[in-house]
């Protein structure tokens, strides 16, 4: 269930080659031709269920490792949400930044369970120009842009508070957050939201 949208057909092809590998071994046995066909069935069967397994643990794991991001990513948004991955896709970069510091990515996978949301937590520093490309995919989505000392300003440092609570951020870094932005995507009873702090270059994105 872990990555539900694309588990489901590579469990298909991994009990394919279970079979395929049944009906090798009865022509093997049956013919008596080589082994070899018997040894890369069985090949086959090995990769099919390391390709199945390997997107629950490459979710469950890595979370510091940049160069898997694009798995990490990948699994999240489609295995995870399927039809659904284009919204989470417009959270989450597609790639990370050149400059890309302090980098931590959890993920968590489908599962069965009553008011459960799958979540993800990306958090990194990065460079001015960076952020100001952040600043202008999240200014034209739809969601509210909240920053301190505004007419907002109560309601900024109650949503800072449960993001960074909810991101465990003040357990990573102690990044004043007085002057960031939090771009709030109100979405019913699983919120999500993005947090840029020019002062530091702070990227935190909680989905």
């Amino acid at each position: 269930m872990y990555t539900s949208a694309i588990s489901d057909v590579l469990f298909l092809i991994a009990v394919f080659s279970l079979l395929l590998n049944g009906i090798v071994y009865k022509l093997n046995e049956k013919f008596h031709k080589r082994r070899c066909f018997l040894y890369i069935a069985r090949g086959i069967v090995i990769s099919a269920w390391a390709v199945f397994y390997m997107p629950m643990l490459i979710l469950m794991n890595f979370s510091h490792s940049q160069f898997v991001y694009p798995l990490k990513h990948f699994c999240y948004t489609y295995g995870v949400f399927g039809s659904n991955a284009a919204f989470y896709q417009q959270l989450l970069p597609e790639e990370l930044p050149e400059i890309c510091d302090d980098y931590s990515f959890r993920t968590q996978g489908s599962m069965i369970a009553q008011d459960y949301h799958p979540s993800s937590y990306l958090m990194f520093h990065t460079d001015t120009a960076a952020l100001e490309a952040y600043v202008s995919h999240f200014d034209a989505l739809d969601c509210v842009r909240l920053e301190n000392e505004t007419e907002d300003g109560d309601s900024f440092q109650n949503k800072i508070e449960w993001f960074c609570g909810q991101m465990r951020l003040r357990e990573s870094f102690q990044d004043n957050l007085d002057n960031a932005v939090l771009y709030w995507f109100d979405s019913g009873m699983y919120k999500k939201a993005v947090l840029l702090n020019f002062e530091t270059g702070l990227v935190a994105v909680l989905t």
